[in-house]
């Protein structure tokens, strides 16, 4: 992408906020609840630990965190979220820093670095995934979240002729920017797998764990059988857990 301006993303955000918050971490949030154990298993242990999370929104993954143990900081690209952050948790450090540009300078290294449902949110991902292997310690572990580029935001459709289930699946392979209305409408980065893990392999991180969650579709009922079944077939979500290689 030529020249990427996060700009009118981070303002989208800011519009969006009250919304945003108001499921993000909470009972309704079920996106997070397909993932959330696979999340913390990831995270591990967290006592004493130093975390990032990146990309932390109004902070409530923070505060989870912080409970767990860990020392934790907090960036975000939207004043609104941050604000919001600041406000609930002041006892957590929260930043404000345009994602786009990497993270803010910091001599701070992290045993893990989360970033829940964010990477896809973000034009260019190249300088950031950069500035995380910069500041990941050896040991560490980047653990992020986002939709699944295979599945996320194609239609389902039913054969008319034999009943059956399927996701249409148009252009993968191309980049694009798709126009989502979740929480009131932003913009989403289509990326495909190969980039993701291109952008880790340029980066010496290894893929050691790859889980996709089967789908909780929120509006379909269970007595909806052969639909259900072919929604929870489909798995919208992913979470991508990578450790440094060695440096030689």
């Amino acid at each position: 992408m030529n020249n990427p301006d996060s700009s009118a993303d981070r303002q989208e955000w800011d519009r969006i906020a009250s919304v945003y918050a108001q499921t993000a971490g909470t009972a309704a949030d079920s996106t997070y609840a397909q993932f959330k154990d696979a999340l913390w298993e990831s995270l591990g242990d967290l006592q004493g630990l130093d975390v990032l999370d990146l990309g932390c929104g109004h902070g409530w993954l923070s505060q989870q965190i912080h409970e767990a143990g860990a020392k934790v900081w907090g960036v975000d690209g939207a004043p609104v979220l941050i604000e919001m952050a600041r406000t609930t948790y002041p006892h957590i450090n929260f930043t404000l820093h345009d994602l786009l540009g990497g993270l803010p300078p910091t001599e701070r290294t992290f045993d893990r670095v989360v970033s829940n449902m964010v990477l896809m949110d973000i034009p260019d991902i190249t300088v950031l995934i950069a500035s995380v292997r910069a500041v990941l310690k050896p040991h560490g572990r980047f653990i992020f979240t986002l939709p699944h580029p295979c599945f996320f935001n194609y239609p389902s459709r039913q054969d008319e002729t034999s009943g059956e289930w399927y996701r249409m699946l148009t252009g993968y392979l191309q980049p694009a920017v798709w126009r989502v209305q979740t929480f009131g409408g932003h913009n989403h980065y289509h990326r495909t797998l190969t980039e993701y893990m291109d952008h880790l392999r340029h980066n010496h991180l290894v893929v050691t764990r790859f889980y996709e969650p089967p789908h909780r579709p929120k509006q379909l009922p269970e007595t909806y059988e052969k639909e259900f079944a072919f929604y929870q077939s489909i798995p919208i979500f992913l979470l991508i857990e990578a450790v440094p290689l060695p440096r030689y």
